[in-house]
């Protein structure tokens, strides 16, 4: 992706693996425990913070924010934090609306799944 080649996009490489990562072990232990709603919920999930994780990026790459002042460049990450959230909530509530998904685990994927930001950005450096 050429979105992701800048300094902000390499650390965003790192977080978008873990959180696929966890994404999938969360969509199988679904599938296993539960069935396949389950997992397609948390497939649901998953990509919403994904889709999250990968418009964030996009809109905040360094890029696009060198050179320029520290309140643009704050200005363009809150913008990007804004987008991501309305990425997250439009996916979850086209879920919502289907009214066949299960909730528990499409949650649970979107809480794993965050994690991965976590976990690339506080453990794998």
């Amino acid at each position: 992706m050429h979105v992701l080649r800048d300094g902000l996009g390499r650390t965003y490489q790192k977080v978008i693996l873990a959180q696929t990562l966890l994404a999938a072990l969360t969509i199988i232990v679904a599938l296993l425990a539960s069935g396949q709603a389950a997992a397609l919920s948390g497939l649901i999930g998953a990509i919403a913070v994904l889709a999250g994780s990968l418009v964030y990026a996009a809109l905040a790459r360094d890029s696009k924010v060198s050179a320029v002042s520290a309140g643009r460049v704050l200005g363009r990450h809150l913008l990007a934090e804004a987008v991501k959230v309305l990425v997250v909530l439009t996916i979850v509530l086209v879920a919502l609306a289907s009214g066949w998904f299960v909730a528990g685990w499409l949650i649970a994927a979107m809480g794993v799944t965050l994690l991965g930001h976590w976990l690339a950005l506080l453990i794998i450096r």
